[in-house]
């Protein structure tokens, strides 16, 4: 934390040196934080000190933040007061109070004691030692002794000094009351010292008279062992310039200080400009912010950025930032209804060639608006502007209607069919086959007075007659052929794919064989001692043998498959004759199945 200097405005005397020893209080406000708009934070200073200074001026042990900034806190622990009769309560002298004034005892005059500038009094109030100062009470008791004087215009005057031991290293503070003796705008400028050094800014007397002012400042008396205090008038004025002091103290202090910074989450969320649109349209809004935002949710549940409503309405969107802070926004949104809507549209035929074909909307509900029609299509003329329920005189095609009415507009559109369209139609014999293939297309379209062939393979052909086409496809491959039949200026689309495949590969003939002993002796000799088949070109098989009645005495898979005359328990079976089956795969794929019966001699 940063080291802050404060005033020290309120002091309670104790006994006793005020060093920081390392057995006072931590003062800790705790780590820098970041608050939500609204929220406060109560900071809290320890007690066992004697004052507390706030850098917004607050003297508790507690500050409410409501606002940013960097607030820090002094806790002070004062020691006894080491000035000496800095009350003056000992006499009207300054021997007997202690002190010594480059000012002098006032001489009388015409207006009292202090007649003539640049003279000191020790009184009660300041009435008694000039005619014209106010009656004033001091500053302890308000019927005590105070210091007054008629300031000189000489700066730089001290008008009190005292000397005082102090001990090396430590900090001590450095007060006194001041007040101006008349109501002068003229005021006295008063300066607090330490071995000719100034410890404080210059501090004007009140304009108004009987106003007391704390004036002080802050000293480490780092390798001195006697301080020289002393209050300098700075003032050069020699009309006013009159002020009264007491109730001067000086003592150690321990200050214990801390500082915290408190930022306000910035995070703003906008929820976009006020919308309007039709019922049958669709608006998204999307929720903005001046910083990452955690988390989004809308008044409706949705848990996005981004929303699309459906009803007229004010939606709420509220966005957590990374410091768990909730910002909201609200947008209106506006839903224009549409109490119409196009019913249906119906047609009329075209004949293919001609403009006779027309088009019909349909319209139920109730226009706010008068409506306005646009159709667009293979008009003649076309695109064209037609605003009315009806358009007449069409080729055949698509045409495209829009209904217009208080803003909002209906789309719909139809198709003008020609009354006697071509019809294209082609079959293949065979669609497939190996290269190189032959391939008779049959044209079977009607309607049509044209034909245009694409043959996919990279012939094309135009005629007017339905003969059948004959092509041949060299090579491998999926070919697409299109037939387009045209009457006037209507026509019709036909496909159809050929697939041409490479020739089959036929494989050689690989013998396979498997053959199987008749007899089993496992006796260790190296003769039959083991049940295995003799394969040949075989990749696969799998053999089992069970035992007279049909139970199940060994199975295996595997080339190395082989039975040694043991049940699956692990003992020796007994001599007899066994029944064994077998399947296999061949090195082409090929399935084979056999059995027969080995004797068992032990």
């Amino acid at each position: 934390m940063k080291k802050l200097i404060y005033s020290l405005l309120l002091l309670f005397p104790l006994s006793g040196n005020a060093q920081c020893n390392g057995t006072e209080p931590p003062v800790n406000l705790g780590n820098d934080t970041v608050l939500c708009p609204g929220q406060s934070l109560v900071l809290n200073a320890p007690t066992g000190f004697d004052y507390f200074q706030w850098s917004t001026g607050a003297f508790s042990n507690q500050l409410n933040v409501t606002i940013p900034g960097t607030y820090g806190v002094a806790a002070g622990i004062v020691g006894g007061n080491l000035i000496q009769n800095g009350n003056f309560q000992n006499g009207t002298t300054a021997v007997a109070n202690n002190f010594t004034s480059s000012y002098i005892p006032g001489t009388g005059g015409s207006w009292g004691l202090l007649s003539n500038p640049g003279q000191y009094a020790v009184s009660t109030a300041p009435s008694l030692v000039h005619n014209n100062f106010l009656n004033c009470g001091d500053h302890t008791t308000g019927n005590g002794n105070m210091y007054i004087a008629n300031g000189a215009s000489t700066p730089n005057t001290i008008a009190w000094s005292q000397t005082v031991t102090v001990i090396p290293n430590t900090d001590y503070v450095f007060s006194f009351w001041q007040m101006n003796v008349l109501n002068a705008v003229e005021t006295s400028n008063l300066q607090l010292y330490i071995n000719s050094v100034p410890i404080s800014a210059i501090l004007p007397t009140s304009t108004s008279g009987c106003v007391w002012q704390e004036n002080m400042g802050y000293w480490s008396s780092g390798t001195s062992t006697q301080a020289v205090l002393s209050i300098v008038n700075q003032s050069t004025l020699s009309s006013g310039n009159d002020f009264a002091i007491d109730d001067i103290f000086f003592a150690p202090v321990c200050i214990v200080e801390d500082s915290i910074v408190v930022a306000y989450d910035t995070t703003q969320v906008n929820a976009g400009p006020d919308i309007t649109f039709c019922a049958n349209e669709s608006e998204t809004i999307v929720a903005s912010a001046n910083d990452v935002i955690m988390s989004w949710q809308w008044s409706t549940g949705v848990p996005s950025l981004i929303f699309t409503p459906v009803a007229s309405g004010t939606y709420t969107v509220s966005g957590i930032s990374a410091n768990g802070c909730v910002s909201t926004d609200d947008v209106q949104v506006t839903v224009i209804p549409i109490n119409w809507a196009i019913d249906t549209i119906i047609m009329g035929q075209a004949t293919c060639g001609s403009n006779d074909g027309y088009v019909s909307a349909i319209t139920s509900g109730t226009f706010t608006d008068p409506p306005s029609y646009t159709w667009t299509g293979p008009g003649n003329p076309s695109p064209n502007f037609i605003n009315a329920s009806v358009w007449t005189d069409l080729f055949p095609g698509w045409y495209y209607l829009s209904i217009e009415s208080n803003g909002c507009v209906v789309y719909d559109s139809i198709q003008v069919t020609p009354a006697n369209p071509p019809v294209a139609s082609v079959s293949a014999s065979p669609s497939s086959g190996t290269y190189p293939l032959t391939v008779v297309l049959e044209n079977n379209s009607q309607n049509a007075t044209n034909y245009v062939w694409n043959f996919g393979n990279g012939n094309t052909l135009n005629t007017t007659d339905l003969q059948s086409q004959t092509q041949t496809y060299d090579t491998t491959g999926v070919y697409t052929v299109m037939l387009v039949a045209n009457f006037a200026n209507c026509s019709d689309t036909a496909y159809i794919t050929i697939v041409v495949n490479d020739p089959p590969v036929i494989p050689p003939v690989v013998p396979v064989d498997i053959s199987a002993p008749n007899v089993l002796t496992p006796n260790n000799d190296g003769i039959n001692d083991v049940f295995l088949l003799n394969m040949l070109n075989i990749k696969e098989v799998e053999l089992t043998i069970l035992n007279r009645w049909g139970n199940l005495i060994y199975s295996g898979t595997g080339m190395n498959a082989s039975w040694d005359g043991k049940t699956q328990d692990g003992l020796p079976a007994g001599e007899g004759v066994y029944f064994y089956m077998y399947s296999a795969t061949g090195m082409q794929n090929e399935s084979f199945e056999g059995h027969g019966f080995v004797h068992l001699i032990r």
